[in-house]
């Protein structure tokens, strides 16, 4: 009985761990290589103008990388649809008296990636002060 309750029980195991696995390997990442002629922010940290990767690691975690593909931040995502898929990557900023903060990541899908947004930015969001800034992105790796 004892040999049947742990051979049950170590089947269970591997078979969890193995759907997590297959479950896991089921997402890849996608790359957007961009150029940003401008100081932004994201997730609260200010990055200067230049030439970064956005790596969407799952549908949920976006990363921003470096040129060279050095991790910078990471940040927690809502997905966004739209009817009419962007031709090419872009990224969306909301930019008021010169600051801008990333809010929307698309791939060339009807399906993108909104970023949370500051509670002061919220604030002036409300307003509508403030405008849109679309840069034009690459997806090759």
């Amino acid at each position: 009985m004892k040999n049947l309750v742990g051979r049950t029980f170590t089947s269970l195991l591997l078979g969890v761990l193995a759907f997590g696995s297959v479950a896991q390997a089921q997402f890849i990442e996608r790359v957007i290589k961009a150029n940003i002629p401008f100081e932004f922010s994201v997730d609260g940290k200010t990055f200067p103008a230049g030439k970064y990767r956005l790596v969407s690691v799952s549908p949920e975690v976006l990363q921003l990388r470096d040129a060279e593909g050095r991790f910078l931040t990471g940040v927690l995502t809502n997905s966004v649809e739209t009817l009419d898929a962007p031709g090419n990557p872009k990224l969306r900023f909301y930019g008021e008296d010169g600051r801008y903060v990333l809010t929307e990541v698309w791939h060339n899908d009807l399906i993108g990636q909104r970023l949370p947004l500051p509670k002061s930015l919220d604030k002036v969001g409300k307003r509508k002060a403030g405008h849109t800034e679309i840069v034009a992105a690459d997806n090759s790796r």
